[in-house]
């Protein structure tokens, strides 16, 4: 069982860590706190819960350098749902939708909470990615257009030959898809920030009337996040378009994409 940490404690370490440019001030207790916290929320076991303090421990120094980005008064939240994502990737092997999508998304994860893990050995090892590999190229490339997936040597090399062939003009249509990935990213940050505001405020409220609005609002913005992560990156025709084929050829290269992905997929994710 893990020590309980109050509020009153933890915010003025926090504020003399950010004042004295010192995390290891707070190093000891925050990871605690926030387990606690995320108890409060989640039946987790007590060897979850150590698991989940070795693992924030991990991250705390890529979490507090983010963490500098939120004013004192809001910090806490970021801490809770900073909490909240770090159970989903570490136990979210037992959380999986049977819809057969997920394993797409996995692409878009950080890397695993070990920052000392380097990330070409973490291609290496993930299997998502190996099965990616094993589809037709086109169809490789199809999905990974569609879904924003990273592409390797031989992806790259077809893109940019169907890209010549189509006659596009390809410095332009590299420059174009970062500034749409630049957009996403501001899109999913924002829709980020509104669930940790709304985090904050049902953390703070003891009015039931008001924890109740807090909550239908953190909802909302989390289905509308979801919604923005779960768009298509690059729509059908617009593949279609870039590839030079038709928009039925795209859609049987994606059908026939997930399906192989979809037939191993339970067991890409157990080990994703």
């Amino acid at each position: 069982m893990l020590p309980k940490i109050l509020d009153e404690k933890i915010l003025p370490l926090i504020e003399e860590a950010r004042s004295k440019n010192d995390p290891n001030i707070v190093k000891e207790h925050l990871p605690i706190w926030m387990v606690d916290r995320l108890a409060k929320k989640r039946k987790i076991t007590d060897d979850e819960s150590c698991e989940m303090v070795v693992t924030i421990l991990e991250v705390f120094s890529k979490m507090w350098a983010l963490s500098l980005n939120y004013h004192i008064t809001n910090v806490l939240g970021f801490f809770v749902t900073y909490a909240f994502n770090q159970y989903r990737n570490r136990f979210r092997r037992t959380e999986i939708s049977e819809s057969g999508e997920l394993y797409l998304q996995l692409w878009n994860y950080d890397q695993p909470a070990n920052e000392e893990v380097p990330t070409e050995l973490w291609e290496e090892i993930n299997p998502v990615k190996a099965e990616l590999e094993k589809l037709p190229t086109l169809t490789a490339l199809v999905l990974s257009l569609q879904f924003d997936l990273p592409m390797k040597q031989n992806l790259n090399q077809l893109l940019l030959w169907k890209l010549r062939e189509t006659n596009h003009d390809v410095e332009g249509f590299f420059r174009d898809w970062e500034e749409k990935r630049f957009r996403q990213r501001q899109l999913l940050s924002r829709l980020s920030g509104m669930i940790i505001r709304y985090t904050r405020k049902l953390y703070e409220a003891t009015d039931p009337n008001r924890r109740k609005w807090y909550l239908k609002q953190k909802k909302i913005w989390i289905l509308r996040r979801t919604r923005a992560t779960d768009r298509s990156f690059f729509s059908e025709r617009e593949i279609a378009k870039l590839l030079g084929i038709s928009r039925k050829a795209v859609r049987n290269h994606l059908s026939q994409g997930k399906h192989e992905l979809r037939r191993v997929g339970k067991d890409l994710l157990h080990y994703a």
